[in-house]
């Protein structure tokens, strides 16, 4: 079957496997590693003409080739982006900065953006914008650092201060007769202001993550498919009978580098603090209650090349 619109021309599926189109133009070329899993997942569709519906068989192929390849990792790639990423961190430190690393680790796999869903068959999975590799974003980092603040009652100040303000999750701040407690990096919201530590997206550290086809089990489908309906009726009601309908999705597990920088080493140590906490803790991404995302985070201090 060849993928749907313009890339049907160079790109189709045999039932088991992407593999390059008649079109295509590099002889003997195979989607594996090296190949940009952005443009996999996010801009190939297989549409069943007959039926006027997503194909199921091309939704499953994606995802096979995506747990196979390892979502087109390679690992020569993947050890010249890292270290990059420590150079810079390098220079950065040289600059001024204080650069805090931490290695997270899934202690058993890791589901970060199942809601993304960025492409037509609703495979859900962060990768990062660049490279398409596996990836946790720097938003969602610094929002489990968050939530261990606010959790375990850090001064609301420090919160501010260090993640940025305005805050929703902490209580507003008293006013002052001499004003805000700082107006730099004011962005035009009374009391915004920038945080002081930068949360970079989490990369694989040093070597390719493993990708894993996981699968979902829903027994009373008909039950939520009406639920979360807006139609107004009344949902079917959950009963034996419903065929279990499985879904899959993909995780990941690996160890990841985590890195914070910022100008004032006590601010970005005491965030590396909450961060370390709160993946061990929290864990991050989404089926925390499954066991999914709790990760071993470990201080990974950078090397300083001549």
């Amino acid at each position: 079957m060849r993928a749907a619109g313009p890339l049907g021309s160079v790109i189709e599926s045999d039932g088991s496997a992407i593999i390059p189109g008649t079109a295509y133009r590099l002889p003997g070329y195979q989607f594996r590693a090296g190949a940009n899993a952005l443009i996999m997942l996010n801009r190939i569709a297989f549409f069943d003409y007959r039926t006027q519906k997503l194909d199921d068989d091309g939704q499953r192929t994606l995802l096979r080739w995506a747990a196979r390849q390892d979502l087109g990792q390679d690992a020569a790639l993947v050890a010249a982006v890292a270290d990059r990423r420590e150079r810079a961190l390098v220079q950065l430190r040289r600059q001024g900065h204080h650069v805090e690393r931490i290695r997270a680790e899934p202690e058993w796999r890791l589901a970060v953006g199942l809601g993304n869903k960025a492409n037509a068959h609703e495979i859900g999975l962060s990768l990062n914008g660049t490279y398409g590799w596996p990836a946790i974003p720097g938003t969602s980092l610094k929002g489990l650092a968050a939530s261990w603040a606010v959790d375990s009652r850090a001064a609301g100040a420090d919160v501010r201060r260090v993640l940025g303000s305005p805050r929703l999750d902490l209580p507003a701040p008293q006013a002052s007769a001499t004003g805000p407690a700082s107006e730099e990096e004011n962005v035009g919201v009374p009391g915004a202001a920038r945080g002081t530590v930068c949360f970079l997206d989490a990369i694989p550290a040093g070597v390719p993550v493993t990708v894993t086809l996981d699968v979902l089990t829903p027994h009373v489908k008909p039950y939520y498919d009406t639920a979360a309906s807006e139609s107004g009726k009344p949902p079917v009601p959950p009963a034996e009978y419903h065929n279990p309908v499985p879904v899959n999705f993909l995780t990941v597990s690996g160890a990841f580098a985590v890195d914070l920088h910022g100008r004032d080493r006590a601010d970005v140590e005491l965030a590396a603090g909450w961060l370390r906490r709160a993946g061990e803790e929290f864990g991050a991404g989404g089926k925390t209650a499954a066991g999914y995302g709790y990760l071993a985070m470990t201080a990974a201090p950078l090397k300083d090349p001549a």
